[in-house]
């Protein structure tokens, strides 16, 4: 792995520990073992560091939407394809959506945040078109934030987490159940 890319991952780790606003410049030089000048050398300034290490997520969270918006998604095996395809991503870039997750208030002060939101806003919309109403809708945003919590709360918290395989069975059950099922919930 490249300097650059090194430095991207820890950005990236340290951003979803510990919040973009309480992350330094200077403590992800320290967590990436350089000089606060070598990373201002590859990356102008922290809104630069963010818009970089997000770029990879929102370019495959853009194809993610851009391929569900031309699919039928009331066709079960669409929106099966949906599902795998989003549990994919959360599991592939699961500290990158954590971080666009936990700073929605940051969308207009940062451009890679603010794609984040309209992307998060038009895959809302699609699940939205096949929802009952708004409780499928409440449930699309807690499943969405719990699957994300869950991808990564076990290095923030230190506890020992599903493997991949596990984690991608299990996700693609409940996101299933809770996203996509087109059936009332319990007690509607």
């Amino acid at each position: 792995m490249s300097h650059h890319d090194h430095i991207l991952q820890v950005a990236l780790e340290r951003f979803a520990h510990q919040g973009i606003a309480q992350t330094t410049i200077q403590d992800v030089a320290d967590h990436a073992g350089s000089s606060k000048a070598n990373v201002l050398y590859h990356f102008r300034n922290k809104n630069h560091l963010v818009d970089v290490a997000l770029e990879p997520a929102l370019g495959a969270l853009g194809r993610l939407v851009e391929r569900a918006n031309d699919s039928e998604l009331e066709a079960a095996d669409a929106r099966e394809w949906f599902i795998t395809s989003f549990v994919d991503f959360l599991i592939t870039h699961r500290l990158a959506t954590h971080v666009i997750v936990a700073h929605p208030y940051l969308a207009e002060q940062s451009e890679s945040l603010g794609r984040a939101h309209q992307l998060m806003t038009e895959m809302a919309h699609m699940v939205s078109n096949l929802s009952v109403g708004e409780e499928d809708r409440l449930r699309f945003g807690i499943a969405v934030s719990g699957a994300t919590y869950a991808l990564v709360s076990s290095g923030i918290l230190g506890v020992p987490g599903l493997d991949d395989d596990a984690l991608r069975t299990g996700l693609r059950d409940v996101l299933g159940q809770m996203l996509l099922s087109g059936q009332p919930a319990a007690g509607r």
